[in-house]
C-alpha cells in the first residue's frame, strides 16, 4: 500500500489529547479507564509518552533509560484498547536530554555552555543536537518504539537547539566539539559566543542551525518511513504532511497582556499556508512549568477552541498526567462541551477553505510586535485574511488576495521580493512597514528596501529615538475616523528614504519635540516626511509606512493608531471589511465548504478577555453581520442551536441577524 493510500489523519475529524504521563502514572495506569476517560470528551486522537529521556516500554536498547515504573497495563495494551476505540495514538518523543547515568558513559553528547558547562536539571543532562546521541541513537531508538508498538503517529518534544532549562535560564549557544566541527566545515569559523544579529558570525550561526535542522528532520523522516510508511510525523514541512502541533500556553514571566489571538494566530498560519497539514493548535492546561497542577482560567480554554474552529484548525487539550488523576478538573467541562459540539458537528468542518482576500506575511526572524499589531488591526475591524508564512509563501496562490501586508518583516529573500513586486504590478496591493526587507532571507543586511512597488529610491537612515513626534494629517476626506483630530502619535523608529518622483506622499511628520514644562508644549517644525506613502506601480500599488503602527498599537493599543490603520485599510488600500455592528471584541471568519455549495461564517466572543483575565463573555445581543454572498442562500442556520437564524439579501450582500452571541456562533450559509 503506497504511503497516500495510508494518510489516515487526512481526512479525520480532529479532537486530540494529550497527556502528558509522570513516570509514576505508568504504575497504575489501566487501558480500560484510560479509553473511557477519553471517550467522555469524544476525543479520537491521543498522544502519550512512549520514548526519549525514558523508555515507557520494555526497551532492548542500552542507551535508552528504561522507566522502572512499569507496572500498570502496557503501552502496548493501551495501544490496542485505544484502536478498538476507534482512537489514534500519537507517541510523544524527547531527544533533548539524557538521564545522568547515560550521560557518564557518553559525556561527549552533551550540551556545553559557553563556559565550558553542561545542564543537569534534576538528573537530566541536556544534549546537543549534533552530538552522536541525537545524530545515531535517537534513530535507532525511535525505529524500536515504532516498530515494536503500533503507533500511528509520532511528535518530538523540545527539539532543535534548546538554551534554556525549565527554569527559563539561559545558558548560551552550544560550544560542543560536534558543533564546532560542523560550524567550521560549513562557514570556516569559529562558534559565536554571544547572539547578537549585528555580529557576521552570528547570523551565520542563523543560517547554520536551519541548515542542520532540516538536515536531522530529513534523517529522522527517512528512518521513519522506512519502518512504518503508515505513521503520521508532527511538524513534518520538510514533506509538508501530517499535523502541525503547537501550543496556546501561557508563562509567569513573559510579558502580559496574554495574546488574546494566540489560538487563532497559530492555527491561522497553519491552515492558510500549509492547506495539506492537519492544524493542532493545544490549550494547554497548566499556567506554567512551574505550575503544572492547576488550569488557567477554564473560558480561557473554550475561547481557545472556539479560536481553533473559527480558524480551520481541529482541537487539542494537554494536560500532565491522566484524565482520571489530574488534580484540577474545573477545565473539564467547557472542554467536553466544545469537544461535544465538533463532534456533534464534525463534517461541517472537514472540508473548508478561507475565503480571506487579504494576507499578512510571517515567518522567521519577524517582528511578531508589528506583526501582531497588523493582526489586530485586521482582525478587530473584521476582514477576512491569512497568514502567509514567508519560507513557504512562494509555492502558494496568491490569486484570491487584493492586498499582502509585510510588517516590518526584514528577512526577504531576493524571490519574495520578486513575487511581491510581481503582485503589485498584476493589481494587488502591497503594504509594507519600516525595514521590511532590509535584510536578506540569510539575515545579511541591505542598504535598500528591495520591494521596488513601493517606490523608495533609497534608505538614507534609521532612527531610532521618536519619541514625541506626531503626523500632521492631511487628505482628511480619506480619513474620515479623524473629524476632529488633526495629529497621529508616533513612537519609536522612522525611516528616512528618498522616493521617486511618481510617489505620492501622506501626512507631513513633526519631528521630536519640546513636551515641558506645560508653558513649552508645542512644536515649532513640520517637515516633509511623510506618515505614509502610496505608489502606482503596474496596475496595482505600493503602500509604505516608514514607522511601525503595529508595534505601537500591540503596546500601547490606543484607537488613534487603530483608526489610521482601518482608514488606511478602507480608504486608501480599498479594502473592504465585514458590514455590520459587529464589535472590535468580537472575531469573525469565513470559510467555504469544499464538498458542499456551502459557506461557514464563525463570530467569537472576546469580551471575556478583561486586563490580564479571561472571564465567561458577555452575550451579545441583536448582532448584525453583512457578508458578500454572490446569490441569495437557500438557508442560513446556527450549527450551536440548530436553528434557522434570519437573513436578508439585497444587491449581493447577505445580511444575518443573530439575537444572542454567547462565546461563538458557527453559521451554515447554504448556496
Amino acid at each position: 500500500m503506497s504511503r497516500s493510500e495510508t494518510k489516515w489523519w487526512h481526512n479525520r475529524p480532529w479532537r486530540q489529547i494529550q497527556t502528558n504521563l509522570r513516570e509514576i502514572d505508568m504504575l497504575d495506569i489501566n487501558a480500560e479507564q484510560f479509553v473511557n476517560d477519553l471517550q467522555a470528551f469524544k476525543a479520537n486522537v491521543v498522544m502519550i509518552n512512549a520514548a526519549g529521556i525514558i523508555a515507557s516500554y520494555p526497551t532492548k536498547l542500552p542507551f535508552h533509560f528504561q522507566s522502572p515504573y512499569l507496572t500498570g497495563d502496557s503501552l502496548q495494551t493501551i495501544i490496542a484498547a485505544c484502536h478498538k476505540a476507534d482512537i489514534k495514538v500519537v507517541a510523544r518523543t524527547d531527544f533533548s536530554k539524557v538521564r545522568r547515568p547515560i550521560y557518564e558513559t557518553h559525556p561527549e553528547w552533551a550540551y556545553i555552555s559557553p563556559e565550558g558547562n553542561i545542564i543537569d536539571y534534576n538528573g537530566d543532562i541536556h544534549v546537543c543536537l549534533n552530538g552522536d546521541y541525537q545524530q545515531h541513537y535517537a534513530p535507532q531508538i525511535i525505529e524500536e518504539a515504532i516498530t515494536e508498538l503500533d503507533f500511528d503517529g509520532i511528535f518530538f518534544n523540545m527539539g532543535g537547539y534548546q538554551v534554556k532549562d525549565y527554569s527559563y535560564n539561559y545558558h548560551g549557544i552550544c560550544q560542543c566539539d560536534s558543533c564546532k566541527s560542523k560550524f567550521a566545515a560549513m562557514f570556516g569559523a569559529q562558534l559565536p559566543k554571544r547572539e547578537d544579529m549585528n555580529d557576521p558570525v552570528f547570523r551565520q550561526y542563523q543560517v547554520f542551525k536551519q541548515k542542520t535542522l532540516s538536515e536531522y528532520a530529513e534523517k529522522m523522516y527517512k528512518v521513519i518511513l522506512g519502518a512504518r510508511p503508515d505513521i503520521m510525523i508532527a511538524n513534518n514541512f520538510e514533506l509538508k504532511e501530517g499535523m502541525v502541533r503547537q501550543e496556546s500556553n501561557t508563562a509567569l514571566d513573559r510579558p502580559l497582556p496574554h495574546w488574546q489571538y494566540s489560538a487563532s494566530d497559530n492555527t491561522k498560519w497553519v491552515v492558510s499556508s500549509y492547506p495539506a497539514m492537519v492544524s493542532s493548535n493545544t490549550t494547554v492546561d497548566f499556567i506554567d512549568y512551574y505550575h503544572r497542577h492547576v488550569t488557567v482560567s477554564p473560558p480561557q480554554q473554550k475561547l481557545r477552541l472556539a479560536q481553533n474552529l473559527a480558524n480551520g484548525g481541529g482541537l487539542d487539550y494537554y494536560l500532565i498526567g491522566r484524565l482520571d488523576n489530574h488534580e484540577d478538573q474545573s477545565g473539564y467541562e467547557g472542554i467536553k462541551e466544545m469537544f461535544h459540539y465538533h463532534a456533534a458537528n464534525e463534517r461541517e468542518y472537514q472540508h473548508v477553505t478561507s475565503c480571506s482576500t487579504v494576507a499578512l506575511l510571517n515567518g522567521p526572524g519577524a517582528n511578531q510586535a508589528e506583526f501582531r499589531g497588523w493582526y489586530r488591526f485586521l482582525t478587530e475591524q473584521h476582514y477576512m485574511f491569512d497568514t502567509l508564512m514567508a519560507q513557504n509563501a512562494l509555492n502558494l496562490s496568491w490569486d484570491k488576495y487584493k492586498a499582502i501586508i509585510v510588517p516590518d518583516y526584514q528577512p526577504l529573500s531576493d524571490e519574495l521580493a520578486a513575487r511581491l513586486d510581481a503582485f503589485a504590478n498584476a493589481g494587488g496591493t502591497v503594504i509594507a512597514t519600516c525595514r521590511s526587507g532590509l535584510t536578506d532571507e540569510q539575515y545579511r543586511p541591505r542598504k535598500d528596501i528591495p520591494l521596488k512597488s513601493l517606490g523608495i529610491e533609497a534608505v538614507r537612515l534609521v532612527r531610532e529615538d521618536n519619541r514625541s513626534a506626531y503626523f500632521k494629517l492631511d487628505h482628511k476626506e480619506r480619513f474620515p475616523r479623524f473629524p476632529v483630530t488633526d495629529l497621529i502619535y508616533m513612537d519609536g523608529p522612522y525611516v528616512f528614504a528618498d522616493y521617486n518622483a511618481d510617489t505620492e506622499a501622506y501626512f507631513q511628520m513633526i519631528p521630536p519635540h519640546m513636551f515641558g514644562p506645560p508653558e513649552r508644549c508645542y512644536y515649532t517644525q513640520v517637515t516633509d516626511n511623510p506618515g505614509f506613502t502610496v505608489h502606482s506601480y503596474g496596475q496595482g500599488q505600493g503602500i509604505y509606512m516608514p514607522w511601525k503602527p503595529g508595534e505601537l498599537f500591540h503596546r500601547q493599543g490606543y484607537t488613534n493608531t487603530s483608526d489610521f490603520a482601518a482608514d488606511l485599510l478602507e480608504h486608501v488600500a480599498g479594502i473592504t471589511p465585514i458590514q455590520g455592528n459587529l464589535s472590535p471584541m468580537v472575531e469573525a471568519t469565513l470559510f467555504q465548504q469544499t464538498d458542499q455549495p456551502a459557506k461557514l461564517l464563525h463570530l467569537v466572543n472576546g469580551t471575556g478577555h478583561f486586563g490580564v483575565t479571561f472571564y465567561e463573555p458577555v452575550t451579545l445581543s441583536d448582532v448584525e453581520v453583512k457578508v458578500p454572498q454572490p446569490s441569495e442562500p437557500t438557508s442560513v442556520t446556527s450549527l450551536v442551536s440548530g436553528k434557522a437564524l434570519p437573513f436578508s439579501y439585497t444587491d449581493g450582500v447577505l445580511t444575518v441577524k443573530v439575537d444572542k452571541l454567547g462565546l461563538f456562533e458557527a453559521v451554515k450559509i447554504a448556496e
